[in-house]
């Protein structure tokens, strides 16, 4: 005697009960849900329903094209003709050899800083002068991620940090004593092959190697402060060369 498979017994018991198999399922179930052609429904991203009538063509009628300008402000580049930020088109720049340099000082405000680090003696946190060297080359190259507007991948070929202590200057009562105790100067120069100028770059390397000098010496002296952040020179670019008139040597 053959065994009945389990789809042929539900058919038996479906016949012996004087039904088809889907005689039992609600009639709305097998209704097909699918909409019929010319009652497709179409749907917002945000979720509302959009009527039955509504066509493609219709919805992109609905939104207007911008044309987003791309000229720049003869003035400020960073700023588009409609007074709006962007980060300024370089394409059409011309590659060509780019430097900068900058400077800025650490002033101590009481003797002890400079005292160290005459005797050549490090600190907890080891040679102030190397770490800062290093940590302004990394500055340089983190500048995108830093300065918004500033581009990423321009080719950096070369970045020369210099940090120097600054020997303490006896002031007249009726002159600026900031050199009273000492300083460190820093001095960064960055260069590279590319389109855009590095300006930016030299000036955060002198910040971020400045910034290591005071982490490294606020056990001693937390009344340092940071100054006289300027851009000396540049070159090439468009611009061309430039350089402050007024360079005063600490030293």
């Amino acid at each position: 005697m053959r065994t009945l498979t389990g789809s042929e017994q539900s058919r038996k018991w479906a016949t012996s009960a004087g039904k088809r198999p889907w005689s039992s399922i609600p009639r709305h179930l097998l209704q097909s849900s699918s909409p019929h052609p010319g009652q497709v429904r179409y749907y917002h991203g945000d979720g509302r329903n959009v009527s039955s009538e509504t066509e493609p063509s219709d919805l992109k009628r609905q939104g207007t094209a911008t044309s987003l300008p791309t000229d720049s402000d003869p003035d400020l580049p960073h700023l588009n003709t409609s007074q709006n930020v962007h980060m300024t088109k370089i394409s059409q720049k011309a590659v060509t050899e780019r430097s900068a340099t900058a400077t800025c000082l650490v002033r101590f405000s009481k003797s002890r800083p400079w005292e160290l680090l005459r005797e050549g003696r490090g600190t907890r946190k080891g040679d102030v002068f190397s770490v800062a060297r290093i940590a302004g080359i990394m500055a340089a190259k983190q500048t995108p991620d830093i300065i918004p507007l500033c581009h990423p991948g321009i080719g950096i070929t070369g970045v020369e940090v210099d940090v120097t202590l600054v020997d303490p200057l006896p002031s007249p009562k009726d002159t600026d004593p900031s050199l009273k105790y000492g300083a460190m100067c820093v001095m960064a120069t960055v260069s590279c092959l590319g389109r855009t100028g590095v300006e930016m770059e030299a000036m955060t390397a002198t910040m971020g190697a400045a910034l290591t000098v005071y982490d490294m010496l606020k056990a001693v002296d937390k009344g340092m402060v940071v100054d006289g952040v300027k851009l000396l020179e540049k070159k090439g670019g468009k611009s061309g060369h430039w350089i402050r008139e007024e360079q005063v040597d600490p030293m």
